[in-house]
């Protein structure tokens, strides 16, 4: 499990998806969350917001702060929204988002040495933590042919899912068909029902060791 809330680095996450999705991948990659002096304590924000409104604190106390983040339908404006906060607590991001995420040293009176900023799924396009799931599918498993096929003609017979949940309701689906059906993302990571080495996820590990290693 990852460290206490004492300790002096955080990753901040939107939800409890997210925190154990991050944890376990890591933990995939063989990262030792027990005996790590510079692992950071994961923080589940409860939402967008909420992250939003604890982030200026964690820069102020913390030594290393990494923030994850859903682009959701729109990366510039979710940027634009990070930037902002970063920008009103001293710290001058780059103009945009690279493919590796953001990683950089910061220099000032607070105790905050090093900010990372990882937008999913890929920092590069719109989409949610589901999207960067999905691609931890085994490749050619014709039951996600299917699943994402469902769940498209779901909507055509009416279902409620909003079109821009297509993804959630796609995985969601995939992980009802799995033995045993309906785990929740980190368990199914933990389990290797999901994978762990799509190139995105090798970007999001090299981003995390950048921030929170030597």
């Amino acid at each position: 499990m990852p460290p206490a809330k004492s300790s002096p680095f955080r990753l901040l996450v939107e939800g409890r998806d997210d925190l154990h999705s991050t944890t376990n991948l890591l933990e995939r990659h063989g990262y030792n969350w027990n005996n790590n002096a510079l692992a950071p304590f994961v923080y589940d924000s409860g939402g967008i917001d909420p992250l939003f409104e604890a982030l200026p604190l964690a820069l102020k106390s913390c030594v290393r702060v990494g923030v994850v983040i859903d682009a959701d339908l729109n990366l510039t404006r979710r940027w634009a929204q990070a930037e902002a906060i970063l920008k009103a607590n001293g710290i001058a991001p780059p103009p945009s988002p690279s493919q590796q995420g953001l990683v950089m040293s910061v220099a000032g009176p607070a105790r905050l040495e090093r900010l990372g900023l990882w937008i999913m799924p890929n920092n590069q396009s719109a989409g949610v933590l589901e999207d960067f799931l999905q691609r931890l599918v085994p490749a050619g498993d014709k039951c996600w042919q299917h699943a994402d096929a469902s769940t498209k003609e779901a909507r055509v017979l009416v279902a409620p899912l909003k079109e821009n949940d297509h993804a959630k309701g796609a995985i969601y689906t995939w992980l009802a068909w799995q033995d045993p059906p309906g785990q929740p993302f980190g368990t199914a990571l933990n389990a290797r029902i999901l994978g762990h080495d799509s190139p995105e996820a090798l970007e999001f590990v090299a981003w995390f060791k950048r921030l929170f290693e030597p």
